[in-house]
């Protein structure tokens, strides 16, 4: 392949000042359109390095609406003074190249146009595409590039994923790249500031930033609650961040590039996250999440092959080639046998979790186990629950399951609380080895779904395989039987004759 020696790139942009930042800026009566690069108002000069290279990839003159967030270096992750804030969100100071970003999420009419399906649970052109795996936004960000003439930048091969960064077509934002964008040079808990309402943001309203310590008695006059939507809503919907980007905060949790792993402090410079996982990470929160779960910090981590109607994703370009390949590899290599040994493990408290648990085992013949505490909940599960909650509180159980390594699968069942497992559950997890076991979750709740509990779920359990979770409101009703038949196919478990 011929070679050439580049001395300098002007890359031409358009401003429209709109904020610290922001380039390329569309209208929101013109959505997806591609007629955007009229209004020259500024040139930025890249200097590339005196190399050889395969081609020449071009990453100008290019008019798709994306804007060009100018690059930087910003604290990553949440200083320990932050209320709720999680393990995995060690401080740390990134930098970042400049990079497009597109202002909205990808619509369900976007997808649809470069897919030919639409796999969303809520129906309309400009609401977010839902229900995609990471698979599926990576393989729409190859197509649209293959659609505009760009050069694809993913490859799969199997469980191997290389990411080119010398190629200019469409791609997931990287975890810290998405955090530059999100926060918009704030350093607040959101973008917005310390507290987010219904007003900024399309999430469960109703359970604002640090309601778990203020739901019985409120102690705090900045915990506000606002409403709850229900369903994704329009992508240029409510008030775009200081970037001019929208819903980074809420609507949909967004697919990003990385693997989940702990913070690489070492490697400070356009970080691509973990090189093997089981885990992607998914950023922002969706519309039914809490608004701990929106914060700029926040970590969810998904399985890569796992659904959600509340999970999609947007798309970015590289602004600059990176001479770089990223090669990233799935690690777990968990299969259960062809007859495994099934624990059918729950916490239950007011007996829905226990009633389909039971079903379970009718269904499976697997071994029923109920977790049980020393000191079971008394009085207002709200107040109780959320006490060891707010404290990280692993309560003591009373029994414990014999020979735990003669499993295979555990089936592991709990109530929803707070948007993700009871406390009892993180103990019972944290009491025994499961490496190298595939567990999968089903839960009853009151209408928040699984919150973010099978993320908090797996990240306890990294090296075993989670599978694709089972959620029903309340008791589930006449048709949960069906339900759960279902739910045990989708994951291989056969059911007994």
């Amino acid at each position: 392949m011929q070679k050439f020696k580049i001395i300098t790139l002007t890359l031409t942009a358009v401003i429209l000042v709109a904020g610290f930042g922001i380039y390329l800026f569309r209208t929101e009566n013109k959505m997806k359109t591609e007629n955007n690069f009229e209004n020259l108002e500024n040139m930025e000069a890249l200097e590339l390095e005196e190399e050889n290279i395969d081609s020449i990839q071009s990453y100008t003159q290019f008019s798709d609406n994306l804007i060009l967030i100018r690059g930087g270096s910003f604290n990553m992750g949440s200083p320990i003074s932050e209320r709720q804030r999680d393990r995995d969100e060690a401080q740390h100071s990134v930098t970042i190249n400049s990079f497009y970003v597109d202002p909205y999420e990808v619509t369900q009419k976007d997808y649809r146009e470069i897919m030919g399906n639409n796999p969303s649970h809520f129906s309309g052109d400009n609401l977010p595409v839902e229900n995609v795996t990471w698979f599926d936004a990576i393989n729409y960000c190859n197509r649209l590039s293959e659609r505009r003439g760009l050069t694809p930048v993913y490859s799969i091969e199997g469980n191997t994923v290389r990411w080119n960064r010398n190629a200019n077509g469409y791609r997931l934002l990287t975890e810290a790249e998405w955090e530059y964008a999100a926060r918009a040079g704030t350093t607040t808990v959101f973008n917005n500031g310390n507290q987010i309402t219904s007003a900024n943001a399309n999430f469960h309203g109703s359970y604002p930033y640090l309601i778990e310590e203020n739901y019985v008695s409120r102690r705090d006059s900045s915990v506000v609650t606002s409403s709850y939507r229900g369903s994704t809503v329009n992508v240029s919907s409510l008030p775009a961040n200081q970037f001019g980007l929208y819903n980074m905060h809420g609507n949909v949790s967004e697919w990003c590039f990385d693997y989940y792993g702990d913070y690489d402090t070492r490697n400070a410079t356009n970080p691509a996250g973990a090189i093997s996982g089981s885990l992607r990470v998914n950023r922002g929160g969706g519309y039914n999440d809490f608004g701990k779960h929106l914060r700029s910090a926040y970590r969810s981590a998904t399985n890569p092959m796992d659904r959600d109607q509340n999970l999609g994703f947007r798309i970015a370009r590289n602004s600059q080639a990176i001479n770089d390949t990223i090669t990233t590899t799935y690690s777990l290599n968990i299969r259960a046998p062809q007859n495994p040994k099934i624990l059918i493990a729950y916490f239950s408290y007011s007996g829905n979790t226990k009633n389909a648990a039971e079903i379970i085992r009718q269904k499976t013949g697997g071994n029923l186990f109920e977790i049980r505490m020393e000191r079971p909940y008394r009085g207002n599960i709200y107040e109780v629950s959320q006490i060891d909650l707010n404290r990280n509180v692993r309560p003591r159980l009373n029994g414990r399951v014999q020979n735990i390594s003669q499993y295979d699968i555990i089936l592991l069942g709990y109530p929803t609380w707070w948007a993700t497992m009871p406390m009892p559950i993180f103990t019972f997890i944290e009491e025994y080895d499961l490496k190298g076991k595939i567990i999968i979750p089903f839960s009853s709740h009151g209408g928040t779904m699984f919150g973010d509990s099978v993320s908090d779920l797996s990240k306890l359990v990294k090296d075993s395989y989670v599978g694709f979770g089972l959620e029903f409101n309340y008791s589930g009703g006449r048709g949960l039987s069906g339900r759960i038949s279902e739910w045990l196919a989708e994951n291989g478990v056969r059911e007994r004759n």
